[in-house]
Formats: structure tokens, C-alpha cells, sequence
């Protein structure tokens, strides 16, 4: 296999295995995961709360609109 030294790879900034730059490019990654899987627990949270306290209605009641007014 040929590889073009001059060409640069995406991988670069990782640096050697086992270095100190490999080592802190793992380590955001990794923290990079947890964030957004943290992110998608919280979404999923936010929408069974909704889900909970609404129902699952995505429209309000028109009820809620005509009681209490007077007739005319």
C-alpha cells in the first residue's frame, strides 16, 4: 500500500498512540459522546414530561375557549 506523505490526514491531530496528544484527542471525544448522548436523554425526558402532564394532546380543548363567555 502507497501512501502520499504529503497529503494530510484527518487523523493527524491524534498523534502517535500512547502520546500525550492522542491521549487528550480520546479524552474530548469521549467527553463529546457523553455530552450529546446526555443531550438526547434530556430531550427524551423533556417529551415523555410533556407527554405526561398534556396527554399527548397537541391540540388544546376548543372547550376551553367557549366556556364562560356570555351568549349574545
Amino acid at each position: 500500500m502507497v501512501k502520499d506523505l504529503n497529503k494530510k490526514s484527518k487523523y493527524l491531530y491524534l498523534g502517535k498512540a500512547g502520546s500525550e496528544a492522542h491521549i487528550n484527542a480520546v479524552e474530548k471525544l469521549t467527553r463529546r459522546s457523553l455530552i450529546d448522548e446526555l443531550e438526547r436523554v434530556i430531550n427524551s425526558l423533556q417529551e415523555s414530561y410533556l407527554d405526561l402532564c398534556f396527554g399527548g394532546e397537541t391540540e388544546p380543548d376548543p372547550s376551553y375557549y367557549t366556556e364562560g363567555l356570555k351568549d349574545d
